[in-house]
């Protein structure tokens, strides 16, 4: 009867069980039949025993089906399945911890990053243009004053930005950068205070600058020119040198930071000199054209004379402005270099930093662990309670024969639990053990418990892999389409460049030419205006010509006459002379027949007679010259009247070629404007391509940097998928459907 007892189960294990250690070891746990029979007397002893140590086990505080046995796991060592499950979920509990600060920190410090490093280049960039537009207006550009004082304001405000962040205790210099801050701020509210005496100072000086340039058109024909009188050639000589004086000095004192009376002194004489020269020229020349010009300059002059003592007044104001400039300019070049130090020192920190993966990855791991060891311990606390309900059992069967029955059936029910805890073992979590009246119900509940609990757990692990494997492949999509649209950016912005560049350099190309043609047509009106003023010139010559010729010819006329009245006067003087000389032939024949005593009248007679005939001689002569002066005063006369009919037809001309001379100088005058409208347009347009260019060479910078960045967050996030999907083979194995 022992025998076949014995027999039975040994082929019933044969058959069913596997042929594996953990099986053989609970068959050897097992006691044979005639162990049972020794043990028979004590076996209710026993199981009053475990009775009682059931009732104490439900009144611990561990309170598992499997009891709290001790079990010995890997890491955790030898000890209590209390503990071991208790440091199970402390794994799980810190990994999923781990790993959800992990994720909540890397989103929340490349945000804040993000933002920190917006406003520190929004601040390096703002510092950039305050030197800059500093440096303009400090030489004189006036519409650089406003964009000063927005630039510092702005500058002061993102500074405070960054002082009310982490930055001002990360960095042991940014309280020297805050108060840099501040002291910017109240340098823009003083130069904004004074931007108006600023630009009524730089508006003065520069008109005194172009005074020389102006006039200096008018003014260097006439110092040049030999037909000038004298006295207007050295007026205007020493006009054009008290204008260069003006000019020079009005620079050299635009560039002094400060100023004082000694400058103005200088400057005001220089205008007085100036004033009372071209007062001088005004008065000697007689063109009426000049004499605009003059006034106006007068005016000018005046004008820059009024400005300057209006600056004098307010001296101490222009030199706090400029000082307030000057200051801005120095305090952004000594900001500049902190700002940039801390925007790279931000630029690192943007994106997702290696210990925020690196704890997701942990949380991950330890995730993984505490679930293992938890199954672990569940499935090696299930194998010792069967242990122990074996050695129970085998205990029953020897108390009496007739619990062998009972014992066949506890060892199949055990053997059917080995069976189905094998597939728990081997993965399959789908597998719940047959709960029966049998010794191994409890354990099988127990059993499934555990094995729901482990399902659910893997259930938890696999979908929470899932989800970050999921997560991570949006974000590396995402990534990739982001870091090919940051490449497709960074390639048209590079072309873009090219392209402005080439459009610049063709602009200043542009611009040197209409500078050129400036310079040209501005020949063209002087060389027009010194046409006219030739033309001008020889029309009054002309005239005065004409005006001599006429006169000429009145007083030939007049001469014609007169030697008409000297010819009458001649025949005159002949009759008298014939006259005389019958008288003395009749004086001579009476003293011849008066004898001795009319010889000596005899001998006046004679020498009358002598005389008489040398009158006539001579009135014969001059009769024969007046004759020949009325002939030449006749020729003379037509002469003169046909020089006048050709000064009067060359008068005629050369007034119609002054009229288009004077068209001639309008259209240069016009096109002189048109050309220098042109360049100062082509100038300006290449000025804001310049800028436009350097823009776009900063966000070129920008891009690259951003494109770095995106491709090393796609690689930590291609890392972090690569580890997820490890975890999902790492739990694989286990069927939980």
């Amino acid at each position: 009867m022992t025998k076949q007892t014995t027999s039975e189960p040994a082929e019933q294990h044969t058959a069913n069980a596997p042929s594996t250690a953990w099986s053989s070891t609970v068959m050897e746990a097992v006691p044979s039949s005639e162990e049972q029979a020794t043990k028979a007397p004590g076996s209710e002893a026993g199981a009053d025993g475990a009775a009682k140590g059931k009732d104490q086990a439900k009144k611990k505080k561990f309170t598992s089906p499997l009891g709290n046995p001790t079990i010995e796991l890997p890491l955790l060592g030898k000890g209590r399945l209390a503990r071991h499950l208790l440091y199970s979920r402390l794994l799980l509990g810190l990994g999923l911890l781990l790993f959800t600060l992990g994720v909540v920190q890397g989103v929340w410090h490349s945000q804040r990053a993000g933002s920190l490093y917006s406003t520190s280049s929004d601040a390096t960039e703002l510092t950039r243009r305050l030197g800059m537009v500093s440096s303009l207006a400090l030489t004189g550009e006036a519409s650089a004053l406003q964009d000063a004082v927005n630039s510092a304001q702005s500058l002061a405000d993102q500074i405070s930005t960054m002082g009310g962040s982490r930055v001002a205790n990360k960095y042991a210099f940014f309280p020297a950068i805050a108060q840099r801050g501040e002291q910017i701020r109240a340098s823009a509210e003083l130069l904004q205070e004074g931007r108006p005496v600023l630009r009524a100072r730089d508006t003065a000086f520069n008109s005194m600058v172009k005074l020389s340039t102006s006039n200096q058109g008018v003014l260097l024909p006439i110092a040049q020119s030999g037909q000038t009188p004298l006295r207007e050639r050295e007026l205007a000589q020493q006009l054009m040198l008290a204008l260069q004086a003006i000019s020079g000095t009005a620079h050299d004192v635009q560039d002094t930071d400060v100023l004082d009376a000694e400058n103005f002194a200088l400057l005001s004489h220089s205008l007085v000199m100036a004033e009372s020269y071209a007062r001088q020229l005004r008065a000697a020349t007689g063109n009426a054209q000049l004499g605009n010009i003059l006034q106006t300059l007068n005016y000018q002059l005046q004008d820059s004379q009024t400005a300057l003592q209006s600056l004098q007044e307010a001296l101490p104001a222009v030199n706090s402005a400029r000082d307030s400039l000057r200051k801005l300019y120095h305090q952004s070049n000594a900001v500049l270099q902190p700002l940039e130090i801390i925007k790279n020192s931000l630029a690192a920190e943007v994106g997702w930093q290696w210990w925020q993966i690196a704890l997701i990855l942990l949380g991950g791991l330890l995730t993984a662990l505490g679930g293992w060891t938890m199954a672990l311990a569940y499935i090696r606390a299930g194998r010792r309670r069967l242990l122990d309900a074996a050695r129970v059992h085998e205990a029953t069967l020897l108390s009496e024969q007739d619990a062998k029955r009972l014992n066949d059936a506890n060892q199949a029910a055990i053997l059917r639990l080995m069976n189905e805890l094998l597939l728990v073992a081997e993965g399959d979590l789908t597998q719940e053990a047959t709960v029966t009246e049998d010794i191994t119900g409890a354990i099988a509940d127990s059993v499934n418990y555990t094995i729901e609990e482990l399902r659910h757990l893997v259930q938890n692990v696999h979908q929470s892999a899932d989800k970050v494997t999921k997560t991570t492949l949006s974000v590396d999509a995402t990534s990739t389409e982001l870091l090919a649209a940051s490449t497709e950016q960074l390639r048209e912005i590079r072309e873009t460049g090219r392209a402005v560049l080439e459009m610049a350099q063709r602009i200043n190309t542009i611009s040197g030419n209409a500078q050129d043609s400036a310079q040209v047509a501005l020949q063209s009106r002087n060389a027009a205006e010194s046409g006219l003023r030739a033309v001008q010139d020889s029309i009054t010559g002309m005239n005065a010509i004409r005006a001599q010729i006429q006169e000429s010819s009145k007083r030939i006329k007049r001469l014609g006459e007169s030697s008409q009245e000297i010819s009458e006067i001649i025949e005159l003087i002949s009759d008298i002379t014939e006259q005389t000389n019958v008288l003395a032939l009749n004086a001579a024949i009476q003293a011849a027949s008066a004898g001795e005593a009319g010889r000596g009248f005899s001998i006046v007679a004679e020498e009358v007679q002598r005389l008489a005939e040398r009158s006539a001689d001579a009135t014969r002569k001059i009769a024969e010259l007046v004759h020949a002066i009325q002939s030449d005063t006749q020729d003379a006369v037509a002469a003169m009247e046909r020089s006048t009919q050709g000064v009067v037809e060359g008068a005629m001309l050369a007034d119609r070629a002054g009229t288009q001379l004077t068209a001639i100088d309008e259209v240069s005058r016009q096109l002189s404007m048109k050309v220098e409208e042109i360049s100062s347009a082509a100038l300006q347009e290449a000025a804001l391509a310049n800028q436009v260019t350097e823009n776009i060479q900063h966000i070129l910078a920008v891009t690259e940097q951003t494109s770095d960045g995106t491709r090393s967050t796609a690689q930590q996030v291609r890392a972090l998928a690569h580890t997820a999907q490890e975890l999902l083979q790492s739990i694989a194995r286990f069927k939980i459907q």
